[in-house]
Parts: structure tokens; sequence; C-alpha cells
């Protein structure tokens, strides 16, 4: 049976990272992806069903947690990209989700991706079974 490709959207303001994430996910899952700037994230997550949307965190943490909580009550789970390094250092709402470093890396963005959607990562190959 085949799975559905997951639906994302990526809520960026610089285009160019916006295509860049677009590309890198295209290449590495099964997914449609949809590009939107910040200003537009209400109006997206309310007018289509995204599993996930990718967003850019802001220094303002209230904002973070509007931006999330209009995510999550659309039904989405959210991936923050920055640029950043501090957020790793203070308990933050960027922190309960994935976060992914900018300029994005293909295997920690679709890493990220899937974990936001499935609660999990991409698979290394190898199972429990193989543990015989």
């Amino acid at each position: 049976m085949m799975t559905a490709p997951l639906r994302v959207l990526v809520a960026e303001n610089q285009y160019l990272i916006a295509m860049e994430v677009e590309r890198i996910l295209l290449d590495d899952l099964p997914c449609d992806v949809t590009i939107a700037p910040l200003a537009r994230l209400a109006e997206a997550v309310q007018t289509t069903a995204f599993d996930v949307v990718i967003i850019d965190a802001a220094l303002n943490e209230a904002l973070n947690v509007e931006r999330t909580d209009l995510i999550m009550k659309a039904g989405a789970k959210p991936v923050f990209l920055s640029s950043y390094g501090h957020f790793t250092d203070i308990p933050s709402i960027v922190t309960e989700h994935p976060l992914v470093t900018k300029p994005p890396q293909a295997h920690e963005l679709a890493a990220a991706v899937l974990k936001a959607a499935h609660g999990r990562g991409p698979s290394d190959g190898k199972s429990l079974l193989d543990d015989r």
C-alpha cells in the first residue's frame, strides 16, 4: 500500500532559502511542497491542510509561540529553521520541536520533517530483527 505524500508548507520570507528547502525535500522525501511568505502563514494553514510547516524561528519567543499555536491548531506540526545559535541554550517553544540550522543540510532537514510528521527520523536501514 502506498502512503500519501507529506504536505509541507515552507513559510519563509527569503525566497531563495525557501526554494532550497523545497528542492531538498522533493529530492529526499515523498512530499508536496508549498511556499508562502510568513505574512501569509495564517491564510495558508487556514485554507490548505498541511502535515508539516517549516518556519523561521524568530528571536521573539511570543511570536514563536503564536505561530506554533496557529500551526498546531490547523492540524500541522512545526519545524523551525534558524541561523541563531541561542535556541539550544535556553528553554523555548522552538526547542520543543525539530530545529534545523540555516543553511539546511539535506539529511538533517529530511529527518526533522519526518520527526515532526511521524514522531521519528528516517530509517537507518536496521531493524530490531537485524540484531539476531
